[in-house]
């Protein structure tokens, strides 16, 4: 251990590190200039995951420990990988490691083959590279004979030897001992080394390795590759290859064998996170992974590179003298990526090689434009050029950017040609040749393709699209779209019809037009012109209707405005057009400057009727506004004070003068006629009847059998036939009038003319609607569930009736009854007869009931125990045949008293003895009749061997000594046969001149010398026993000197008087034990046990009446043995353990007062968090704002939940522990109870006077003895209670923690109201379990002051037995207070549950909260939920079992229909 602090320092100094700096260096100096650093040296194995090949646990096993280690308590111990307490795994290796309370991981001892050549390993991952400085281990056994370091310089690398320790290095590993090298030799070489080797100290040992130690590059570490390599590691192994024993091994004992393993109580490495001196910490990346936080420009797990710009000069690790820091490319701020050039570096002393400049710049530092790119200055980006190639002269431009062009080309960067040129190319641009009535604007530049108008195509723009006619410039569109009703998209120009206007000028009146005013009455017109105010005209008929041969032209106004001036404005004038259920309107405003000049004060205004017209409102398509004006229904001209002086409307109609070329004449599709496809052609009609000419035509359906109407669309149908389309025949009549022929109908051959239909495969007639109940082709037969003889085929006519089955078949199935004579064929529920009115056989029930649940159900005999059969029972009740001595209705069983149930014969009878049986009725298949205790046999007639006394209680226990017994078995009045040297009933004593020997387990003859004081010892023994009856007292301070061998207590002859005392006692005693258990069976039945009550409260009571249950037959056996004992007035003077037993039962009281001290503590505990939820609940009644922070109260919750049942299971262990205290008081009386059967045995009588010395001896010896168990003891009871004190503090300390924090909150105190209703059930669970340890630790008092009583007789130990009851009382009081204090407790919280049901109206928040505390409980709910869902899924398998039962009957059914269909009908399917 001296030298690990040594050989630290020396690593630290050989690394260039400052051990003294305590912390991180930084990278920077205080003026920011980059300096070497590195991480904070550390334990790089704390805390971390080590991996062992070997560790003890599985299976659990035994290890003892090296006589010679250190803090052993005792000896052996367990090693067991399932019990926290008692586990070694490897976690215990790099945990924190303290020399008070040591951890430490183990392997499976040499018992398990752990020895050379089998190895363990130990594998500790460190997550990254780590510079090491020294390796440390710690070991709790002695150190190995051989063991190895081994490392990994890199993740997945292989396994480098780090160091050997060998007292063999040659015989081990092949290697020779030395510990330094020389200069010039390999530094990357692995030492071996005895040190470390010896099997001293056995526990304790310290293993340090130094990484540099011996090493000449040590004090040049920066300097040296090789070592910086050598100390770095990601992994360590630690190889355990040769245990280290004194040899006696070889032996193969057990015991030797267990005590040899390895364990190790602390790995420590000391080293510094690796990061080449660029980085002063590491920390977990995003994925997890230990990487260093690299300063000084570097980058990687471990600083080992340059960062991506920095690359101006190669990387290096970072010195003392210089830190090494990567240095930026300069790449004039034009680029983020460089690569290192050696040859740059070489040449200029800067390697940065720029890469992907930016702003079109070249050059290693981005210093210059590329080629045909230019800038204004240096400052600027470089700008591409861009130089046309097929219009330029040259790609390389001027500092300006200007391009040098061809002729016919333009541009900056003679891209495009000059206007009226296209098509760009290295001889130049060429002339554009457009149609200018189908083209708008020039042609484009570069293909030279015209712009055509919407309704124009072609490359000139020369031809209308199809669908479209008449090319016209003064048409937006080029072309008039086909109208043709929708019904054709091909047209041309008509060649029948000439130009007209249609026009008033009003030269001979108004012409029928008329004016409206605001209001909407008529207004006032003069003759002349028409005049109106703010109003509209109306046009006359001559301009609406059909108006379509007036698409796409002009409608002109000429009017003057009326007003106070020649410059009044009529602006503006709105045209609305109706008609088809559209309406549009079509603004006009004037031009900018044509107001102010009209001309002779008279405007003239033109409306185009067309789509494209730029003021329609709304905007409809070529086809609607043609659809509108085919069926012009309103004409209005709104707009101000004006005058109408000339309207006109340019129109077509038939002629021949001036050709209108706008009008179309339509290529009609098949079903379509007229100029424009406006009707039907015949044999057509409408689609939808009388639906106009934009409905479209289909052809006529009449089959021939009738003509339609082509607007309507109906037939006249005829030849029998009917429908819209003359699609079927008549009714009464069949045939296929699809066929087209005047007899495709024909009348059916059916009775009264009813329906009929025709089978497809042969054509034959089928009547289709025969009566009721009647079936066949011809309705010759009764139908399936009806009987009868319609037509009298086969004898007199009946009627078609029901068949009368009580309900016993299927009404889905076919062929329930006869046809004919109306015989149920069908039964199902297992019914029979004519008409399924009785029970098939083997069958019982009521065929007739109405549910099929109740009807006929199988007899269903045991073929064992029945005596008919299976079938053979009675037809009402089920009852089978029973063999003799057999019961149940179906004979399944033996009656009470019998068993073996066996065919032909019946069943047995039990014959269970009447003494040793506690009951006449025996197991229904063995026969084994219930025993009283120690009884055996299948009659329970002889007692169990070891046992006696056969009798109506049973048999007793003989209880002999194993070590001086013959045989286990005693004589009927329980005297065991006794080896030699062995006396007393049970041969559990040693005889007179005896003495016991541990060694050989048996009694052995005293030395002659003995004999010579035999009779001085009988004398002194009647002496005392006189003096005893003669009243003189003993004082219990004064020195034992006289006391017989062994150091034993003697023993007085008043124990017949005391004898009755303690059967008075022990009869009380049993009596209290009954009464617990009653009020126990009363508070298990309050507490709701039988019907699923709280789990953990009810196991706690069943083990409590078992115990008490079993204390109650212990006394009742003692009180037996008691009151049949014999005691003698010769008392013996042999030795017994008495006094043994009673240090231990005060170590056993001790223990009590501790484990009722640490209840007093729980207690204590849980009044404290009672009080702070009572503090809790009052701050929730003054403060209203309480309920805004449920959600986090609901978190406090479940907190304060599972500390409860962190204290429910602690009070559980504490009860565990009180009941094994009381049985080994128990095992403790029992065996007194066999020492008060020695008193039966004869005592030889002499004087004490002449064996002082040799009792005296004796007597220390034992004493001493006494005393080193005294103190095992003592230390064993120290360690439990202070095991159990830190259990508790760990339970109570989450409890009170979230109590205090639940004051920072008001809203949490509504969930500790809620929690306090199980706190005060987990309260009388645990007043029930200190009820139970306060009745345990009575009973123990109880048995012990009897004891002690009868002890007191001879030795008289009055104070011995004060300080036992002192303990209990005390123990007692403790108990009560802990009691009182959760019954406090309970009280607490009861109140302030109730209190918080008593607040005022004006509250009703906490109101609401009552209400929510009253309702069920979710366990109460989830109960009751889970009871409905077993009774709905009880009716759903009686509903399944229901519906199986129909199924099966459906299936019986479809088979026997199958069987009776004809062969031709069954093979149809």
């Amino acid at each position: 251990m001296a030298q690990v602090p040594c050989l630290c320092v020396l690593a630290l100094l050989c690394l260039g590190l400052r051990p003294a700096a305590g912390g991180m260096d930084s990278c920077y100096d205080p003026q920011g200039r980059a300096q070497r650093c590195t991480p904070a040296f550390e334990n790089a194995a704390f805390g971390r995951e080590v991996r062992a090949t070997n560790t003890c646990g599985s299976p659990p096993e035994d290890y003892c420990l090296q006589m010679g280690a250190r803090d052993a308590t005792k000896l052996c111990h367990r090693c067991d990988a399932g019990d926290p307490l008692l586990h070694h795994n490897a976690t215990y290796l790099t945990d924190f490691h303290s020399q008070e309370e040591s951890t430490w991981w183990q392997s499976q001892s040499m018992a398990f083959g752990i020895q050379h050549p089998n190895s363990v390993n130990i594998t500790l991952p460190l997550g990254k590279s780590y510079e090491i400085t020294y390796v440390r281990l710690k070991f709790h056994t002695s150190r190995p004979e051989s063991f190895a370091i081994y490392k990994r310089s890199r993740v997945d690398g292989p396994w480098i030897p780090y160091q050997y320790y060998s007292a063999s290095c040659g015989k081990t590993y092949r290697k020779q001992e030395r510990q330094y090298l020389r200069p010039g030799e390999d530094e990357q070489v692995a030492f071996c080394t005895e040190e470390f080797s010896d099997i001293s100290p056995l526990s304790g040992g310290n293993v340090a390795f130094s990484t540099l130690e011996g090493r000449p590059s040590a004090y040049s570490f920066d300097k040296s590759p090789v070592l910086q390599e050598w100390v770095t590691g990601t992994d360590l192994l630690i190889s355990l290859n040769r245990l280290n024993t004194f040899g006696d091994d070889i032996f193969k004992d057990p015991k030797v064998l267990q005590s040899y393993y390895y364990a190790i109580s602390d790995f420590s490495v000391g080293g510094r996170c690796k990061c080449n001196g660029h980085a002063n910490e590491c920390a977990p990346n995003e994925v997890g992974q230990l990487v260093c936080l690299c300063q000084h420009n570097t980058t990687g797990v471990d600083c080992e590179q340059c960062q991506a710009f920095y690359q101006d000069r190669p990387w290096a690790r970072g010195t003392a003298e210089s830190a090494n820091e990567c240095l930026p490319c300069n790449c004039s701020g034009r680029s983020v990526e460089c690569f290192y050039d050696r040859e740059l570096y070489r040449s200029t002393g800067h390697g940065g090689h720029c890469l992907k400049c930016q702003d079109n710049t070249d050059g290693p530092h981005c210093e210059r434009c590329r080629q045909n790119y230019y800038r204004w200055d240096g400052q600027t980006a470089c700008q591409p050029c861009n130089c046309n190639a097929a219009g330029s002269l040259r790609l390389q431009c001027d500092d300006s950017g200007t391009c040098d062009c061809k002729a016919s080309v333009t541009g900056w960067k003679c891209e495009r040609c000059r206007a009226g040129f296209h098509s760009l190319s290295e001889g130049g641009c060429r002339p554009c040749t457009c149609d200018p009535a189908g083209s708008v604007g020039t042609c484009d530049p570069n293909s030279g393709r015209c712009s055509c108008k919407e309704k124009v195509e072609g490359y000139l723009c020369n031809r209308c699209q199809p669908g479209s006619f008449n090319l016209q410039p003064h048409n937006p569109a080029g072309c008039t779209s086909c109208f043709c009703y929708g019904h054709s998209t091909v047209c041309t120009a008509a060649a029948q019809y000439e130009v007209h206007h249609v026009r008033s000028d009003f030269s001979q009146g108004p012409e029928g037009w008329r004016a409206e005013a605001p209001s909407g009455k008529e207004g006032r017109l003069r003759w002349g012109v028409l005049w109106t105010l703010l109003s509209s005209f109306h046009l006359p008929e001559k301009f609406l209707r059909d108006q379509r041969l007036s698409y796409g032209q002009l409608l002109s106004l000429l009017l003057r405005a009326e007003g106070n001036g020649s410059r009044s404005s009529p602006f503006p004038v709105q045209l609305v057009l109706e008609g088809d259920g559209i309406a549009v309107s079509v603004s006009y405003v004037a031009p900018a400057g044509s107001e102010s000049q009209p001309h002779h004060g008279e405007h003239k205004i033109t409306f185009r009727l067309h789509e494209a017209e730029e003021e329609m409102q709304p905007s409809l398509s070529s086809f609607n506004v043609q659809r509108l004006l085919s069926n012009l229904t309103a004409l209005r001209i709104q707009a101000g004070r004006v005058s109408l002086i000339e309207v006109q409307l340019t129109s077509a109609r038939p002629g021949h003068s001036l050709p209108a070329q706008w009008v179309e004449e339509c290529i009609c599709p098949q079903g379509y006629t007229g100029q424009f496809c406006e009707s039907c052609a015949p044999g057509y009609k409408r689609e939808i009847p009388l639906g106009g000419p934009f409905t479209s035509c289909i052809p006529c359906t009449c089959n021939q059998h009738g003509s339609c109407d082509p607007d309507t669309g109906h037939c006249q149908c005829l030849h029998h036939t009917e429908g819209p389309s003359c699609e079927r025949c008549a009714i009464g009549f069949h045939g296929n009038p699809f066929v087209g022929r005047f007899d495709d109908c024909q009348p059916c051959p059916c009775p009264g003319q009813s329906p009929c239909t025709a089978i497809p495969e042969s054509g034959e007639l089928v009547c289709t609607h025969c009566p009721q109940g009647q079936r066949g082709r011809r309705c010759e037969l009764c139908d399936d569930g009806f009987f009868g003889d319609p037509l009298g085929r086969n004898g007199p006519a009946h009627p078609c009736s029901p068949c009368q089955c009580n309900g016993n078949v299927d009404p889905n199935a076919v062929g329930n009854c006869d046809p004919v004579s109306g015989q149920c064929l069908r039964c199902l529920y297992n019914t029979s007869g004519e008409h399924c009115e009785k029970c098939r056989e083997g069958f019982y029930g009521s065929a007739l009931a109405r549910s099929s649940a109740r009807k006929c159900a199988p007899c269903e005999c045991n073929p064992v125990g029945s005596a008919q059969g299976l079938e053979a029972c009675d037809p009402l009740t089920g009852q089978c045949t029973c063999l003799p001595h057999v019961t149940g209705r179906d004979c399944s069983r033996c009656q009470p008293g019998y068993y073996d149930l066996q065919p032909g014969t019946g069943c047995k009878s039990c014959e269970c003895h009447p003494v040793g049986s506690q009951d006449s009725q025996c197991h229904p298949l063995t026969g084994q009749c219930p025993c009283q205790p120690g009884v055996e046999g299948q009659s329970c007639d002889r007692c169990q061997p070891g046992f006696f006394g056969f009798s109506v209680k049973g048999c007793r226990a003989c209880s002999c000594s194993p070590l001086g017994a013959v045989t286990p078995q005693c004589h009927e009045n329980s005297t065991c046969v006794c080896r030699r040297g062995f006396v007393g009933y049970k041969c559990d004593r040693c005889e007179v001149n005896f003495f016991y020997a541990p060694e050989q387990s048996l009694c052995q003859e005293c030395p002659i010398c003995y004999g010579l004081v035999k009779d001085e010892v009988r004398a002194r023994s009647r002496s005392l026993l006189a003096g005893f009856l003669q009243g003189q007292s003993f004082d219990c301070s004064s020195p034992r000197t006289h006391y017989p061998a062994l150091g034993e207590e003697p023993r007085g002859d008043q124990l017949p008087d005391a004898k009755a005392v303690f059967l008075e006692q022990v009869a009380q005693l049993e009596g209290s034990v009954g009464t617990a258990w009653g009020r126990l069976r009363n508070v298990s039945g309050t507490v709701g046990c039988a019907s699923g009550g709280d789990e953990k409260t009810c196991v706690l009571l069943s083990e409590i009446s078992a115990v008490l249950r079993s204390t109650q037959r212990e006394l009742q056996q003692a009180a037996a043995m008691l009151a049949t004992m014999v005691i003698p007035h010769d008392v013996s003077q042999q030795p017994t353990s008495w006094s043994r037993l009673a240090l231990e039962s005060r170590a056993l009281a001790a223990s009590h007062g501790d484990a009722a001290a640490e209840l007093e503590s729980v207690a204590r505990r849980a009044l404290l968090a009672s009080n702070t939820s009572y503090a809790l609940l009052q701050s929730t009644l003054e403060d209203s704002a309480s309920l805004e922070r449920r959600r986090e109260l609901e978190d406090r919750y479940q907190e304060i939940q599972r500390a409860q049942e962190d204290l429910a299971a602690g009070m559980l262990e504490v009860a565990a522990e009180a009941k094994r205290t009381f049985a080994s008081i128990r095992q403790a009386n029992a065996d007194m109870a066999k020492n008060l059967s020695k008193l039966d045995a004869p005592h030889p009588a002499g004087d004490s006077d002449g064996a002082h010395p040799a009792a005296v001896f004796v007597r220390q010896k034992g004493q001493a003895a006494v005393r080193r168990k005294l103190a095992i003891v003592r230390d064993r009871v120290i360690v439990d209670a202070q095991k159990k004190i830190r259990q508790a503090e760990r339970m109570l300390g989450n409890t009170v923690s979230v109590s205090t924090a639940a004051k920072k909150t008001v809203r949490e105190a509504e969930g500790v109201a809620r929690e306090s209703s199980k706190v005060c059930k987990a309260g009388r669970d645990a007043i029930h379990g200190i009820a139970h340890l306060g009745l345990i630790c009575w009973h123990w008092q109880q048995e012990s002051s009897i004891w002690f009583v009868i002890l007191g007789v001879a030795n008289a130990p009055p104070c011995l037995c004060w300080k036992v009851r002192t303990g209990m009382s005390e123990a007692k009081k403790s108990l009560r207070e802990a009691q009182s204090s959760l019954e406090m407790d309970i009280e607490t919280l009861n109140n302030l549950l109730s209190s918080l049901g008593k607040n005022p109206p004006h509250r009703l928040q906490l109101d609401r909260l009552w209400l929510r505390l009253a309702r069920p409980g979710p366990l109460e709910r989830k109960l009751s939920h889970l009871q409905r869902e077993a009774e709905q899924q009880r009716q759903k398998i009686q509903a399944f079992e229901s519906d199986l039962q129909e199924i099966r009957a459906d299936k019986q059914n479809l088979e026997e229909v199958l069987r009776s269909l004809p062969e031709g009908c069954s093979s149809w399917q």
